[in-house]
Formats: structure tokens, sequence, C-alpha cells
């Protein structure tokens, strides 16, 4: 074999191997893809944005439906009625672009009243996902105004998780993305 010949079949089987390699992607595909939110829309499009740290989370439903309660224990609310003890729905599944914060982290949360569930099962509560333009750093932009501290009252038994309390009978039934609703204000 010449050096020539030897030359070719090395430089073949590289080519090869680079094929190989670049057709067989071996990282993880998610499905839940959303553009970057910026904070400005992020706080016009939420009924409730504050800061708090996670102090629990709860596995509710299983499949599709399934979904994380997250209840942070919230210290500076920036839009909406939201309480010292706040619980937050979202998709259980990061890939139907769920929120998975670890418990003891520090997040600054952009969330939507919503109904979910249809008929008598038909609950309000606060919702969020990875694509509401939520910050996991717990620091709040200027952006976001002066804060106010949290509600310290009990809250209603709507924005409590998985007891929560029923939606008016006329409320329709969500599949998708939770209907606007008008934020509450702050009763101290």
């Amino acid at each position: 074999m010449t050096r020539l010949t030897l030359r070719l079949v090395v430089l073949l089987a590289a080519v090869l191997l680079g094929t190989c390699a670049a057709i067989v992607d071996t990282t993880k595909a998610f499905a839940c893809s959303c553009a970057g939110i910026s904070t400005n829309r992020a706080l016009r499009e939420a009924d409730a944005v504050f800061r708090g740290t996670v102090v629990s989370k709860e596995i509710v439903g299983r499949g599709d439906t399934a979904r994380t309660d997250i209840r942070f224990a919230v210290d500076r609310v920036y839009k909406g009625a939201v309480f010292s003890e706040q619980v937050v729905a979202s998709r259980h599944d990061e890939n139907a672009c769920g929120l998975d914060p670890d418990v003891g982290s520090t997040w600054v949360i952009f969330a939507i009243e919503g109904i979910e569930g249809e008929g008598d099962r038909a609950v309000n509560r606060l919702i969020t996902t990875l694509c509401s333009g939520n910050l996991p750093t717990g620091i709040a932009p200027a952006v976001l105004g002066n804060p106010r501290p949290p509600m310290t009252i009990r809250p209603p038994r709507r924005f409590q998780g998985r007891n929560a309390e029923p939606a008016p009978s006329s409320a329709p039934s969500v599949t998708g993305k939770a209907p606007r609703r008008t934020a509450l204000t702050n009763v101290v």
C-alpha cells in the first residue's frame, strides 16, 4: 500500500466517523421551546408577580394532566394578590414547559390566575410555566417597581393548591392557556 492510498483510507475513515457523529445526536431533546420573554412583557401579562423561596412541591394527578403545586414563602409582592405562603401550579413535565424549581431556591415568579378543570371540579389558581419570564436568581429587576409585603391573612381556598375553591359554574373548560382574570387588590 502506498503512502497516498493510506492517506486516502484515513481521510475516508475520518469523514465517515464525522458523518456518523453528526447524524447521531446524544443530547436530550425537549418538546418545550419558548422564545425569550422580556421582563416588561412578563410583568404586563402576569396577574401576580412576587419573590419567594420554594418550601415544598407536590405532584398532583398523573400522565399528561399532572401538575406540580409549588409552595413559596413570599417576602415581596410586585403585582396582584399574593399571600405570605403562596401555591402556584405548573405542568409537572418540563417537556410541557413545567417549572421545576429546587426546594430552597429563591425565584421571582410571574403567574396568571386561571381556571383549571371543568364543571364542578373547576378551580381558580395561580399558574406559571418555564415561558412566563420567571427569574431563578431571586433578584428583582428595577422595572418591577417598589415591592410591598405579601398578605398575611389566611388565603382563600382558591389560592391554596389542591383543595382550591371551585370556580363559578359558568366557567369554561380549560385545556391550554388559562383565561385572563382581573387581579385582586391587596387587602391588609
